[in-house]
């Protein structure tokens, strides 16, 4: 058997690399990385009309919260387990800005 002479350079794209390529690309949606940042302009307040909004009574304010059955004065977004002070954000309503001083009967106390 007569050995040939291997140049990698003149050889050009393999399919080896072709398909180490194409492994390395489908891992990207793995990396998960965020398309945008979130900031808290780019949230719009939350609606107390909003239905799910509704279902669990939130108000902006605790004034306005204290007629709710369930109420307990200190239980505010801001001091809840669900809120993100960085943009105003709640889990429960991840495309909205919420008040840091409204209500919900949602509220989780934060972990110790």
């Amino acid at each position: 058997m007569s050995e040939k002479s291997f140049d990698s350079k003149k050889r050009g794209p393999t399919r080896r690399r072709f398909l180490q390529l194409a492994a390395a690309s489908a891992l990207i949606p793995l990396l998960n990385i965020p398309s945008r940042q979130a900031r808290a302009d780019a949230l719009p307040a939350l609606d107390e009309s909003n239905p799910t909004a509704m279902g669990l009574s939130y108000k902006k304010t605790q004034e306005a919260a204290k007629s709710i059955d369930g109420y307990q004065e200190g239980r505010k977004c801001e001091n809840c387990a669900l809120y993100t002070p960085d943009n105003k954000g709640c889990r429960l309503f991840p495309a909205n800005s919420v008040e840091p001083a409204g209500w919900c009967k949602a509220w989780v106390p934060k972990p110790a």
